[in-house]
């Protein structure tokens, strides 16, 4: 019946779950793992489930020659230096922060598709995108540090915004892609890209990383992000593209910020100051209105195929 959720609206829902719980859980591995070695190790177990899922799903994930330049930069930005930023960023910030300034992503993504030719922004994707970075200041400064230019006491959340941009930037990227490819077929071929760049980089750490100390708990920990959060929400989440479309998907990405405040207050015991929470839903009204607002000479379709939830928790 019209109005009601679907076996599939269930399913995303589960996902925004998983990936608003992903804040907090990498943020508990942190506490044991160096955030280079956790972000490969994640990602290197998760492309080679994709990879296999994908080969299962629709034969050799074949990607042709002129494509893999791009396929190559989509892997950067969606997976490799993306998860540098973001879990470096994450280990230097609060969940709770971390998951607002990946709230600006849509902000981002607007942005270059303007740059690129792509779209045109409307003027109320220009206030949308403005509420975005001024949300995201208020939040930064509701922190109790007030704004300070020392790279220690920010450079958390300025590298969560890196990673929000290199999303933004990913999607944009992708477009020539998907209309070649299908999104798991894309997914699963730049996430071992990216992944072989988190591999390389992370070498040192990952050499350092004493392995045979981590707690328990911490190995619960990294299981979740490889499985639930890295591979089975992408599943269930271009399950449903093909099933409700792109656009009704994407819509459930504005719920992941508050509930991983919600869990993060719940399980990290973070606190939220009133000018943080004031930060907060301006960041996610400034989200409403970059999503929704009517974009000409850019399909929505086309730059709502790369999650920003899942990849980013």
């Amino acid at each position: 019946m019209r109005g009601r959720l679907s076996r599939t609206d269930l399913l995303v829902l589960s996902v925004v779950v998983i990936w608003a719980a992903s804040f907090s859980v990498v943020k508990y591995a942190l506490r044991e793992i160096g955030p280079l070695a956790l972000a490969s190790v994640r990602f290197a177990a998760a492309s080679a489930i994709l990879l296999v899922w994908a080969w299962v799903a629709e034969g050799k994930p074949a990607i042709r020659r002129e494509d893999w330049v791009r396929t190559l930069l989509v892997g950067l930005t969606a997976i490799g230096a993306y998860q540098v930023f973001f879990t470096v960023g994450l280990k230097y910030t609060t969940a709770s922060n971390s998951s607002l300034m990946l709230a600006t992503i849509p902000a981002w993504t607007a942005m270059f598709a303007a740059a690129s030719g792509q779209e045109r922004i409307v003027p109320l994707q220009i206030v949308g995108m403005s509420l975005s970075f001024i949300g995201v200041a208020l939040a930064i400064r509701g922190g109790g540090t007030g704004f300070q230019l020392a790279w220690s006491s920010v450079r958390g959340d300025a590298m969560t915004l890196i990673a929000a941009a290199l999303s933004g930037a990913s999607a944009v990227l992708s477009r020539r892609l998907l209309a070649k490819y299908s999104a798991l077929r894309m997914m699963s071929v730049s996430m071992l890209c990216g992944s072989l760049f988190l591999v390389i980089v992370s070498v040192p750490e990952m050499a350092a990383q004493e392995w045979s100390h981590l707690s328990p708990v911490t190995w619960l920990a990294l299981a979740f992000s490889v499985v639930p959060a890295a591979t089975v929400a992408y599943v269930i989440w271009f399950k449903s593209i093909g099933e409700i479309g792109a656009s009704r998907t994407v819509i459930y990405n504005n719920l992941i910020p508050p509930v991983a405040i919600l869990i993060a207050l719940t399980a990290l015991g973070e606190r939220l100051t009133a000018l943080q929470a004031v930060g907060a839903g301006i960041v996610l009204g400034g989200v409403v209105l970059t999503r929704f607002a009517q974009a000409r000479g850019l399909d929505p379709e086309s730059t709502a195929q790369v999650p920003s939830g899942g990849g980013s928790g």
